[in-house]
Parts: structure tokens; C-alpha cells; sequence
């Protein structure tokens, strides 16, 4: 879901790639299954062709999931900075907003300040919690558009339960809550008055508790392969816009799975 973020943000600092001290480039094939929006009764399924970039250094870490950059470090705290996305939904496909504008590809990008209990951002082994906030701006690639904010505390734990020579299986659990402001649930959950109709009535959200969500990850890592899989769970029961017209369950699940051939390892000084 956020393979196009990362290869943005690694283009756009490839002049940093050459201090990289691990470099990762593939291409792989990648199935997955997501929900249109949170509370969606209907889900897209995806199986594309996407490059494979992983780079670590001192100062920032790009991985198929996000791109985050170090910032600062006092003992066990560190300040982080990073980046996600989320993938338009064109409105015709979707019956809840059938009628309604589309949701155009979700940006989001901000800070994050982490308490490590175990390990270090870069360890095999850790275990951390933390608090986000990330502002959030909606295109289509002709125009751009503020929908406000994404913030909320998260756990993640991180373990490498197997190792053999170069390679290794490694498991990644995380729980995050989640809070958002009247623009970020109205650009989803909002509907206007030229929106509504006889079974759609208008919505005007408040800011508040948007749900929460557990997700659980495997990885497979060798110099030259990489398989991993994901299941992830959101509740949103309890969330403020829960009385959305545009919500049509309180419970959703995403997940997918993906193999990429690494074809360029380098690791610099």
C-alpha cells in the first residue's frame, strides 16, 4: 500500500544513498487485500509487479512499509520523522459513495518521539512504544489538498526467531490507537449536503478517537530473496464517526503477501 510513498522519498534523497551503509534494490510481485476506507463493507484486491528498495543508515531507514528518518537520540529515547500513504478509491467502485467525490491518494508525514524498553531503531530485537502525529494531504497528482491531522500513541515489538548464515526470520507485532481532527474524518466520513441522499443523510464529524488497530507481520530475509506476509485488524466501534453513513461495518481486515528477487546489495562505509 505505501510502495509508491517509499520510492519517492528515496529518490528524492538519493544523493544521500551513496553514505548508505545497506542498500537493497529487487523487484518482486506482491498480492494484497484492503479495505476501500475503514468501516468499507468492500475491499480491493491487488497483485502488481513493485520494486523491492530497502536502505538503512545512521540517519534514515526506507522499507516497503514506510520511510523514517533519525533525528535525535538521548539514552532510550529517539525522534523520529516519517512518511506513509494510502491508495485512492474511485467512488463509482464503491456503493456507500457511489455519487460522492473520490478519495484521492493519502500522504501522510510528520514526527514521532519512541521510548526503546529493548534494543535501538536499527536492532533485530526490540521493543518500543511511542507517539506519532502526521499531517495529512490528499492528490490526485494535478492538485493538492490539507485534511488535517493523524496522531496517536503505538507499541511495537520486533524479534528475530531464526538465523542461518545470511539468512533470517524475523516477526513484527504492533498496536496503535488512533485520533484525528474534523478535517481528516470529514475528508472520509463526511457528508455534504449535495452528497446526501434519501439513504444517505448528511454528516458533519467531529475530531476525537478514530479506532484502533493490531497488525502482525512475517518476514523471510536472504541476500537475495525476500518473502513476507501481513495480517492487520482495525476496530473502529468506538470511533467518533462511527454513525457515518459512509460506515458500514465496525471491524475490518487487511492483509497480504509478497516474494521480490534481490538483483543490487551494497553496503557502504
Amino acid at each position: 500500500m505505501n510502495k509508491a510513498m517509499v520510492l519517492c522519498v528515496l529518490l528524492l534523497l538519493c544523493p544521500a544513498v551513496k553514505a548508505a551503509s545497506e542498500l537493497e534494490l529487487g523487484a518482486g510481485i506482491f498480492t494484497t487485500s484492503l479495505p476501500h476506507y475503514l468501516g468499507s463493507s468492500e475491499h480491493n484486491n491487488y497483485t502488481l509487479p513493485l520494486p523491492y528498495v530497502r536502505y538503512r543508515s545512521e540517519r534514515m531507514s526506507v522499507d516497503r512499509n514506510s520511510a523514517v528518518g533519525y533525528l535525535w537520540q538521548n539514552d532510550n529515547w529517539h525522534l523520529d520523522v516519517s512518511a506513509t500513504a494510502s491508495l485512492a478509491v474511485d467512488s463509482k467502485d464503491n456503493q456507500a459513495r457511489s455519487g460522492m467525490d473520490d478519495l484521492d491518494w493519502v500522504f501522510e508525514l510528520g514526527p514521532a518521539l519512541d521510548y526503546y524498553f529493548a534494543g535501538q531503531p536499527r536492532s533485530s530485537n526490540s521493543l518500543k512504544s511511542g507517539l506519532f502525529v502526521r499531517k495529512a494531504l490528499a492528490t490526485d497528482f494535478s492538485s493538492i489538498d490539507d485534511i488535517g491531522f493523524r496522531m496517536g500513541p503505538y507499541m511495537q515489538w520486533q524479534q528475530l526467531v531464526w538465523q542461518k548464515a545470511e539468512q533470517t526470520v524475523s516477526v513484527t507485532a504492533r498496536g496503535a490507537v488512533n485520533f484525528a481532527t474534523s478535517q481528516y474524518v470529514d475528508y472520509f466520513y463526511g457528508v455534504g449536503a449535495q452528497q446526501a441522499t434519501a439513504g444517505r443523510g448528511e454528516y458533519d464529524p467531529q475530531s476525537g478517537y478514530s479506532g484502533s488497530e493490531l497488525s502482525l507481520g512475517v518476514n523471510y530475509n536472504s541476500k537475495r530473496w525476500w518473502v513476507g506476509g501481513f495480517v492487520k485488524y482495525y476496530r473502529i466501534k468506538d470511533a467518533v464517526w462511527r454513525d457515518s453513513p459512509l460506515v458500514e461495518r465496525h471491524h475490518n481486515l487487511a492483509f497480504g503477501i509478497g516474494l521480490a528477487w534481490k538483483f543490487y546489495n551494497v553496503e557502504g562505509n
